[in-house]
């Protein structure tokens, strides 16, 4: 009897203990599996987000709703403009915000929680691309994770390198502005089902680029019907308006190009025997053909419009070929031989030699020329001439030339050509030489005093007041001396220096001495008229040099002044 209480004990003891153990090991569960969910909330939010979505299906409640995405963009720098290929490449990071409905949770529920960062992959995200991309991955939009908040709100801030098309306007450079487009849209969505909106654009991180200055950065929204589908499409546009800036082209181009053609001017006043001249303009020629293809090689190659640089060139260009032609004119003129060559025409004369040689205020020393008739430019009668017209009884075929150069070799010292008495008139007079210059003599003949009187006062009468002209032998070619002849009426001999008389020449002696200066005077009459020719011939090349001078600088200096007004800005 006594065993069975304490067995009974024990089996009680047994239980109670087993019942304390079980309580104790829920407990324990219980405070363990809470401590779990207190350091976990994050995954477990991740979990119940990612469970049963689809990313194919648009976030909406209702599908005759629209979601509404809205489009910025940060520019952060530009990288290059193409002109030869007309693209524009810049870094930028987008700005894409929308609201997906399953995407919420209560933040009370995971640890107060507000946002997550989910991978943009396993969400559905608008299909916005650029549409004027020319990247070959087209879609260059770095696929980072997007910010979803406890509302539903998701923030998608995608960086990019874009490459897009830009139409490029060279009408002006260098000094040219560019406005270049980026156009992002839904590709597959129209405006029922994406509904987009542009938001601003932030230059906060814009680094600056070395060629081109940035004007603006604006975007607006447009609403377009395409001709494949009734419904709209939606895009957002952002404008990138940018100058050029001109230092690097006004060093290496305007300023070089400036400098080159004003050196053509200088080609009119480098003298024609220099010999240098045409090569001048030819080299200035060629260096001005090198600038233009260094302008045509950043050129975009198009025919719709010419720069303005090009423009420039051009008419340089056509300046300087001007110049050449010129050059070579002026070169014929001032080398053109009168043997092998007419005289100047008398309409050319009159305009270059008196029109345009008086507009331009040129004039040259010698105003003798060929064909002139005024008495003011004639030079005065020659002894010799005088003969010629008194009561010589030479016929007019044996007149002599105004200004004759005699041959010392004919007159030579102490010789003397004098008498002249048989057959033509007035034999009391000769020819003498005193070493340096040659005088009027009279030959002392055995006749009465009162007929040699009666002569020499016939001859006095109409001599009296002449000029007389001989050159000395010393000076080169033996030029002419325009010498002042006096008669003393009270005396038989014409004033002069004292010296002695010497005989008097014979007639066939003074027919020979005609004779050889006929010959020499027809030869320097040849030379004089030769020489003349050519002299109008150089005057009328260096009337054509000053003309092209001044009408070129005039057309250097209007086309610069033009193309400086029609440019947009000069400094940037």
């Amino acid at each position: 009897m006594s065993c069975r209480p304490l067995a009974f004990a024990m089996r009680e003891l047994t239980v109670g203990q087993l019942i304390m153990s079980l309580f104790s090991n829920m407990v324990f569960t219980l405070e363990m599996h809470r401590a779990v969910w207190a350091g976990d909330h994050e995954r477990l939010l991740y979990d119940r987000l990612q469970h049963g979505y689809n990313v194919l299906a648009r976030p909406v409640k209702n599908e005759s709703e629209a979601v509404v995405v809205h489009l910025g963009m940060d520019l952060q720098q530009i990288l290059d403009v193409d002109e030869k290929a007309q693209t524009i490449t810049t870094n930028v990071w987008l700005n894409i915000k929308w609201h997906d409905v399953y995407l919420t949770w209560d933040p009370s529920e995971y640890g107060n929680i507000k946002e997550v960062r989910l991978p943009i992959n396993n969400i559905w995200k608008p299909d916005v691309l650029l549409y004027n991309s020319v990247d070959q991955r087209f879609d260059a939009m770095w696929p980072v994770n997007a910010i979803v908040t406890y509302t539903g709100n998701v923030t998608w801030i995608p960086p990019a390198i874009v490459k897009s098309t830009c139409r490029i306007d060279v009408t002006s450079f260098p000094f040219d502005d560019q406005t270049c487009s980026m156009k992002f849209g839904s590709w597959t969505y129209s405006g029922f089902f994406t509904d987009l909106y542009n938001s601003t654009v932030s230059l906060d991180p814009y680094t600056p680029n070395g060629e081109w200055h940035l004007l603006s950065a604006t975007s607006h929204r447009n609403r377009i019907f395409y001709e494949c589908c009734p419904e709209p499409y939606n895009d957002v546009t952002f404008k990138i308006s940018v100058r050029r800036r001109t230092l690097y082209y006004g060093i290496n181009l305007v300023i070089p190009s400036i400098l080159i053609s004003s050196l053509a001017l200088l080609g009119f006043a480098l003298p024609p025997d220099s010999g240098e001249k045409l090569n001048l303009c030819v080299t200035i020629f060629m260096s001005l053909c090198v600038f233009m293809l260094m302008v045509a090689e950043t050129m975009p190659q198009t025919s719709d419009t010419l720069p303005l640089i090009e423009v420039y060139f051009t008419c340089v260009m056509f300046e300087v070929g001007a110049s050449v032609i010129c050059t070579v004119i002026v070169l014929n003129f001032h080398h053109r031989n009168a043997e092998a060559y007419f005289p100047m025409p008398r309409l050319l004369r009159i305009v270059l030699l008196d029109w345009f040689a008086w507009i331009l205020r040129m004039s040259r020393p010698s105003r003798v020329r060929v064909g002139d008739n005024n008495e003011e430019d004639q030079p005065k009668k020659t002894f010799l001439t005088y003969l010629q017209g008194t009561e010589s009884g030479l016929n007019n075929s044996h007149v002599i030339v105004p200004t004759v150069e005699v041959d010392s070799k004919l007159l030579v010292h102490p010789q003397v050509y004098s008498s002249i008495q048989n057959g033509y008139g007035h034999g009391e007079y000769k020819v003498s030489s005193n070493g340096t210059d040659y005088h009027i003599g009279k030959c002392h003949k055995k006749k009465s005093a009162d007929k040699q009187l009666a002569r020499h006062k016939r001859l006095a009468e109409s001599i009296e007041g002449r000029f007389m002209q001989f050159r000395a032998p010393d000076e080169a070619r033996t030029k002419l001396l325009s010498t002042p002849i006096g008669v003393d009426h009270t005396s038989n001999h014409v004033q002069h220096k004292p010296e002695p008389i010497h005989s008097c020449l014979s007639n066939t002696q003074f027919e020979a001495l005609m004779m050889h200066l006929k010959v020499i005077s027809g030869k320097v009459q040849k030379e004089e008229y030769l020489n003349e020719i050519h002299e109008d011939w150089m005057f009328a090349a260096m009337v054509v040099d000053r003309i092209c001078f001044i009408t070129f600088s005039g057309f250097l200096f209007l086309c610069t002044a033009l193309i400086v007004y029609r440019a947009p800005h000069l400094f940037a």
